[in-house]
């Protein structure tokens, strides 16, 4: 598989920054603190589209992780605040249309074909990533349909759905959920991720990353992915976005959660993580996350629950999470979640029906989960055969999706 040589990892962590209105700056005040910043501190730090992107570098160990992270938030806190500004590290903005990532970059890769070979092994896994890194519950003034939004809504096409690729007929990409990028410093980078709150999980995260994405770059067997395997994937991505923690994937022809999924994935790298100097004890807080089937997410949920206004939410949001430590102190006295049902069909079908209402453009499925035309032909096949849906060809609009009532799929 892929060669990592040195076993290294970094981040491109981005980061809105608030005025004492809880409105995000724009774009050339970020490249001001970013120029700032990269000057004083050495770091790849830059600005990205109205966000502080902060680059860390080349790392080898999470206490070198652990280390860089602290520097540059309690430097880039202490120069904001000198201007009345204010940090506000989450995947979304409750008002302002912004998506927020931490993606991870691991490694150096050395063949290209072998490295889309390494990113068709790490598709199953991808959804449970997302899943751990959710939070983005509250988005373009909308609430309650997702833990992560901006997975839901692809980042507006820039953590796109990975497609399954063959060395031989693949062209270079870099928006997918996770794709060699070969350009600048060509590394394996993981985009699903959700921007983090609190730096403690931003480091633990990273590093857990790096270590599974070495882990699977060090197996030898292939790895054939059939229809049946995608559309578990896409299902899974689905269900990671809308429950985080709480999620159940189709896995091996059953349904395991992705807390279960997680941990197995963490014993499965214990070896790369011992060449981060990592352990699975030292990463507490992903420990705390699947016991209790909490993501970040949920912090911004119960501020939610006391703040029905989108503008007062974004108010008390940028209050907290000057606090790096929030979502950690949170999650220590927070009670478990419950996981969320199957993925089952029928669940698969609601979702899809949900989506359609009077006149509904056939291409609107697309954005339920994102199955290819042929599997949303089927769908729309079975709700028509169910009665759910009726279709009406029209010339100027094409086929449109008309539902039939309000039944929902399921009983109860």
């Amino acid at each position: 598989m892929t060669t990592f040589e040195p076993k290294t990892f970094s981040t491109d962590w981005e980061v809105m920054i608030v005025d004492r209105l809880d409105r995000c700056v724009k774009t050339e005040i970020c490249a001001a603190f970013a120029g700032v910043l990269r000057a004083e501190l050495g770091l790849p730090v830059h600005e990205d589209d109205s966000t502080i992107e902060f680059g860390m570098d080349v790392n080898t160990t999470l206490g070198q992780f652990w280390d860089r992270v602290q520097r540059v938030t309690d430097r880039a806190t202490e120069l904001v605040h000198e201007y009345d500004l204010d940090l506000f590290p989450a995947g979304t903005h409750p008002v302002d249309e912004l998506y927020c990532a931490s993606h991870i970059h691991v490694g150096s890769v050395y063949d290209e074909p072998q490295a889309v070979l390494l990113e068709r092994r790490l598709l199953r896994y991808l959804p449970a990533f997302a899943a751990l890194a959710a939070n983005s519950p509250f988005s373009h003034y909308r609430r309650g349909q997702a833990k992560s939004y901006r997975v839901r809504d692809t980042a507006d096409g820039c953590s796109r759905p990975c497609t399954v690729r063959d060395p031989d007929f693949s062209h270079p990409g870099w928006n997918t959920d996770a794709t060699p990028k070969l350009f600048c410093q060509p590394t394996m980078e993981i985009r699903i991720i959700d921007c983090a709150s609190s730096r403690r999980l931003l480091a633990e995260m990273a590093t857990f990353i790096a270590a599974f994405v070495h882990h699977q770059g060090e197996q030898t067997d292939s790895v054939h992915v059939d229809r049946d395997d995608y559309r578990a994937h896409l299902t899974n991505r689905w269900a990671a976005a809308r429950y985080g923690m709480q999620a159940t994937f189709a896995w091996n022809g059953g349904f395991r959660t992705a807390a279960e999924v997680l941990s197995e994935m963490l014993d499965d790298c214990a070896d790369a993580l011992a060449v981060l100097g990592a352990t699975r004890s030292d990463l507490g807080l992903i420990e705390a996350m699947i016991s209790k089937r909490i993501c970040q997410a949920d912090l911004v949920i119960a501020l939610g629950r006391r703040y029905s206004d989108p503008h007062l939410l974004a108010s008390a949001y940028a209050k907290v999470v000057r606090h790096w430590e929030a979502f950690d102190e949170f999650l220590a006295s927070a009670e478990p979640l419950e996981p969320a049902g199957d993925p089952n069909d029928d669940v698969v079908l609601e979702a899809h029906l949900d989506v359609i209402g009077e006149g509904t453009y056939r291409s609107r499925l697309h954005g339920a989960m994102y199955y290819p035309a042929a599997m949303t032909n089927e769908l729309i096949d079975t709700m028509v055969s169910r009665g759910l849906v009726r279709t009406e060809v029209t010339t100027t609009r094409g086929t449109l999706l008309h539902r039939v009532g309000k039944t929902r799929v399921r009983n109860g």
